[in-house]
């Protein structure tokens, strides 16, 4: 009997604010250049992301490397008395890691965008994006 009921437990719904996280990254995956998005817990697990179709990027790996950064940024910040991480870009030879905290300071939305996007744009668009992403978690 209790096989029987638990094969057919009900499939729970998405949350209505998680359409709205996802749509708002997809948004944001559609800038030139920009090949994925994600929020990233504090804890380094991936809450959403959104990829460019053929894009594939271990999103969860991405999530642990960018909080050890941001831990590693923090501690420098401290040591230079100049603050609080607000957001991290890194260049590198062909793409972009750009990284901003969103205002409580709990999630970081990331995104990865290869050489052609233009990191004004990107900067302004996640600017943009930062609170509203803050109003669904």
């Amino acid at each position: 009997m209790l096989a029987e009921n638990s094969s057919k437990r009900e499939e729970k719904p998405i949350p209505p604010n998680m359409v709205e996280i996802a749509e708002l990254l997809s948004n944001l995956t559609k800038v030139d250049g920009v090949k994925a998005s994600a929020l990233i817990g504090k804890d380094g697990f991936v809450i959403e992301q959104k990829m460019r179709d053929g894009v594939s990027i271990d999103m969860e790996t991405v999530g642990a490397i960018v909080i050890g950064g941001l831990h590693s940024s923090e501690a420098i910040g401290a040591e230079l008395n100049v603050g609080k991480v607000e957001q991290s870009m890194v260049e590198y030879e062909n793409g972009i890691i750009f990284s901003k905290l969103l205002p409580e300071g709990n999630v970081i939305l990331t995104v990865i965008a290869d050489q052609s996007a233009m990191l004004g744009n990107i900067r302004y668009q996640v600017a943009k994006l930062a609170p509203e992403l803050q109003k669904q978690l």
